[in-house]
């Protein structure tokens, strides 16, 4: 009886300690044209943490209208909850775009003031690849080491002289902000989060569940000789246009494309792609 008693209170006590374990709840800030591994890589780390942890972590997706977001590739997501709607959460993932879609964004008055509104009340804002501009046009990264995709890192230091560009990283930890290097970076950025709330022991089992080496530094590959990211970039996919023979005129100025698919998505409608004067 004595043992029965022994072994009811101990797991009584069990229970009563896994309930009060807190849940890192995760939002990932979903907008038309983000990239979608910037999205999927971090998410697909925190679902695995959950799985791991048995409920330790939650995510949920977040967007400025409820309506359904098209990433980069026009992969359609319906969004959890509304930035109004959203409920009060630990880390918040802003992903990252094409530059024209950055550009766009960091002129948005509503997603500036969202950052700034959001970096006092959670624990981490966490940039992947060119998210971090957004992170810097709101003033997040002032003073601050970041670090952003190779392609753009001489764009990003010459544009915000006041952040201290890291490069040949996949990210940089600065406690309450944690930046990314490009696409696949946002899974060690990640990973480095559950480090961060479960411990060594929990991020490895993630990362071998998807069979997946975390490293926090690596050298930079060279971005190719005359590439000019913004000047170069596909309007549609963001990806550098090599070949210069695939083309289209538009109001006076030419835009290149990295495939005849892309530059057929443009000429079906134009001024998708390109903002008005």
């Amino acid at each position: 009886m004595r043992m029965i008693f022994l072994i009811v209170s101990f797991l009584t006590g069990a229970v009563a300690l896994y309930a009060q374990t807190p849940v890192v709840k995760v939002a990932v800030l979903l907008y038309p044209g983000m990239e979608l591994q910037d999205f999927a890589g971090p998410a697909d780390v925190f679902i695995k943490a959950a799985e791991i942890t048995r409920g330790e972590y939650q995510l949920y997706t977040v967007s400025m209208k409820q309506e359904w977001v098209y990433s980069e590739g026009h992969v359609g997501i319906q969004p959890d909850y509304t930035i109004r709607q959203m409920p009060k959460m630990d880390v918040l993932v802003i992903p990252g775009a094409s530059m024209g879609t950055i550009d766009s964004l960091s002129k948005d008055s509503a997603m500036l003031s969202l950052l700034r509104q959001y970096q006092d009340s959670v624990s981490v804002v966490m940039s992947v690849c060119t998210g971090a501009y957004l992170l810097a046009a709101a003033g997040l990264l002032d003073h601050q080491k970041a670090t952003t995709h190779f392609f753009v890192a001489d764009d990003f230091a010459k544009a915000f002289p006041g952040i201290t560009l890291v490069r040949d990283v996949r990210y940089v930890d600065e406690g309450n902000i944690l930046t990314t290097a490009g696409v696949t970076s946002g899974i060690d950025g990640a990973l480095r989060l559950v480090e961060r709330y479960s411990g060594d022991r929990i991020a490895a089992m993630v990362s071998r569940g998807m069979q997946y080496t975390p490293h926090r530094e690596e050298a930079w590959p060279q971005a190719p000789t005359g590439m000019n990211l913004k000047g170069d970039a596909d309007v549609i996919c963001g990806m550098i246009a090599i070949d210069k023979n695939v083309y289209a005129e538009y109001k006076g100025k030419r835009y290149y494309f990295c495939s005849e698919t892309c530059k057929k998505a443009f000429l079906k409608n134009p001024g998708k792609y390109v903002p008005g004067p």
